[in-house]
């Protein structure tokens, strides 16, 4: 994230370098201490615009400028800062990708990692998203987004900082901050293009721009930074306002980046410009601001790795105190072997040494790329079949998308009964298959991904890549809805339970069924785990096992179904969660009957039916779809 050095030294601004990498440090850490910790990357972006613009100027105002001769320096300056310490991270964090990660999540952060070699994962991250991918909390490479647009930044800033005079930049860059940021708000709020728009270089540049602005000014705000008018002192103080209120309150708009990113990074810039004769500017030349300053690319290269492994292997999106301290700990290790060790020195003057440390890092970076495939493979246990890694072939359910009539069970009879919800009923069709076959009935089975598919829903809240599939089968849902006499909802009811708009959807949901006297029956939350088991038998293979650890969130979104259906004569909750089957998960009958935290595999889907069957038995399902 640094962007380089200016010739005279700004301690303050290593300063503010040290308030934004700490800032994202602790959001990432934990998004409740500080929620709007994330504009620090905004931050980052405003003292590069700042540090490039006044480079590139500087060295076109001199008698010797030549256009290539600029252009080379500028570019082999960047690579010597930004690339080596960035290349030993890819390498370490590969590593220790193939070895933790289950082959399933080692393809994905593979794709990632392509992505990120050629400075192109902000892309990549946007489009990102997959039900059973990792979570982004788990994706060690996440956080190359924004070096990502750095680089990307570096292509365009010497064709507009070089070849435009510098009159033409106060008009224009100020048209393009304004253009740009009515655009990302268009995208934001009209297109609902929220995770696009965030890891976008467009919705980012007017950071950039504003840092540019900064340079372009400084030396007009050096004769007000000298003024002795109280109003002046006091400006730093208003832009540290800025900045503090954006940590607490990110999207005051409701939207970020758009108009609310221009918050903080007007304070960034207005630090940059007034910086002399004021105690904001003494404060953030503190040497122990400055220390961490210039560590701070090295620990936001860092931080997010170790968090990303430690949730990985735990579990846990927030950590406990022991992994929390391990976390610190890690980072500011790995930080300061990688400042000292690789950032600094190969900064420095050609040198006999300099040119080992660069070979060296190249011969890694190939070592790696030709052995992680065979590493993850070596310390992977043997592949388990399919049936214990899914709950139904995706090709056969009606999963986001029709595939056929959607139908399990007994095909040939004339009883037929909708099921609705998300993966944790897409997860039911063999289980629903089983007992139509035994009970004589067929089940239509229409699902989404973390899309409980009934009117209302509120998608907006998913990701985007679930919204397309989830407005599809919500649609798709509705056209036997009215001529459904008995529905069926499964869903991760602990998760969508967490949205009021949800709520609201699915009371009026049952409202609506139960006036047309339709019966409808919520099925129970099956146990939830703390680790995955197909990671912990990695673990396992490994030595680092973790004990099966249940979650118990599920029993309050269960006590909250029951007492919804209380209040209608034609809803009914149906509890499975104390079956056999659930008595010592994920394991029964010896067999591994779960494949994640909350999701059970076909091997469990079909124990999970003759375990079910006679609390069925009792289920009134014999009037027949009219």
């Amino acid at each position: 994230m640094n962007a380089g050095k200016k010739q005279n030294f700004r301690q303050d601004i290593q300063g503010l370098r040290a308030v934004a990498v700490i800032a994202v440090m602790v959001f990432h850490f934990n998004p409740s201490l500080l929620p709007g910790g994330f504009v620090g990357v905004d931050i980052f972006l405003v003292i590069s615009g700042f540090l490039i613009a006044s480079i590139l100027l500087r060295k076109k105002s001199q008698a010797t400028y030549r256009l290539m001769g600029t252009l080379g320096y500028f570019y082999t300056s960047r690579l010597k800062r930004i690339v080596p310490a960035y290349l030993a991270m890819l390498v370490v964090v590969s590593l220790l990708a193939a070895i933790f990660f289950i082959p399933e999540d080692f393809k994905i952060y593979k794709n990632g990692l392509n992505k990120a070699l050629w400075f192109n994962s902000n892309n990549y991250f946007a489009s990102f998203g997959d039900y059973f991918a990792p979570a982004n909390h788990e994706q060690p490479l996440l956080h190359t987004w924004s070096l990502a647009i750095e680089i990307q930044f570096y292509f365009i800033a010497p064709f507009v900082f070089l070849f435009l005079p510098k009159q033409a930049l106060k008009w224009l860059l100020p048209m393009a901050i304004i253009g740009l940021t009515a655009y990302a708000e268009y995208r934001l709020r009209f297109l609902g293009l929220e995770q696009a728009t965030y890891y976008s270089l467009i919705a980012r540049l007017p950071a950039f721009f504003i840092g540019a602005l900064a340079a372009l000014y400084i030396e007009k705000t050096s004769l007000v930074n000298n003024c002795t008018d109280i109003k002046y002192k006091y400006i730093a103080g208003v832009a540290l306002a800025l900045i503090l209120f954006s940590f607490w309150q990110p999207k005051i708009t409701g939207y970020f980046p758009g108009a609310a990113g221009l918050i903080p990074i007007i304070g960034a810039a207005i630090l940059i410009l007034f910086h002399t004769n004021n105690y904001i500017t003494k404060l953030l030349s503190n040497s122990l601001l400055v220390w961490i300053g210039a560590l701070s690319y090295s620990l936001y290269l860092w931080h997010w790795p170790v968090l990303a492994f430690l949730r990985y292997y735990t579990g846990l999106e927030v950590l406990n105190i022991y992994y929390s301290l391990a976390f610190i700990s890690l980072t500011f290790i790995l930080s300061i072997a990688s400042y000292y060790g690789i950032e600094t020195p190969l900064r420095l003057r050609k040198s006999t040494k300099q040119i080992i440390g660069y070979a060296g890092l190249a011969s890694l970076v190939i070592i790696t790329a030709v052995g992680i495939k065979k590493i993850n493979k070596h310390y992977s246990p043997p592949s388990l079949p399919v049936e214990y890694t899914r709950y139904a072939d995706p090709s056969t359910i009606c999963h986001g998308t029709m595939n056929g009539d959607c139908l399990k069970g007994d095909l040939n009879s004339e009883i037929e009964v909708l099921v609705l919800g998300d993966s944790h009923a897409a997860m039911l069709n063999y289980f629903f298959d089983y007992l139509g076959k035994e009970l004589k009935f067929k089940a239509r089975i229409i699902t989404a991904s973390s899309c409980v598919n009934i009117p209302g829903f509120d998608y907006q809240r998913l990701a985007e890549w679930a919204h397309k599939a989830c407005i599809s089968q919500i649609d798709e849902a509705n056209k036997y809805l009215l001529k459904a006499h008995t529905i069926f909802l499964a869903a991760s009811w602990n998760g969508q339970l967490e949205s009021s708009l949800f709520k609201n959807a699915l009371n009026d949901f049952l409202t609506h069924t139960n006036n047309r006297q339709k019966n409808v029956y919520l099925i129970s939350q099956e146990p939830l785990l703390k680790h995955d088991p197909l990671k912990n038998l990695r673990f396992e293979n490994l030595g680092i096992a973790n004990n099966t650890v249940i979650n118990k969130d599920y029993l309050s979104a269960n006590k909250y179904l029951k007492n919804q259906a209380l209040n209608y004569n034609n809803v009914h909750f149906i509890d499975f969660s104390n079956l056999k089957i659930f008595d010592n998960p994920p394991l029964y009958n010896g067999h591994l009957i779960y494949y994640d935290e909350h999701h059970i595999n076909e091997i469990g889907a079909r124990e999970y039916a003759k375990e079910a069957l006679d609390i069925f038995k009792k289920i009134n399902i014999s009037k027949p779809t009219t």
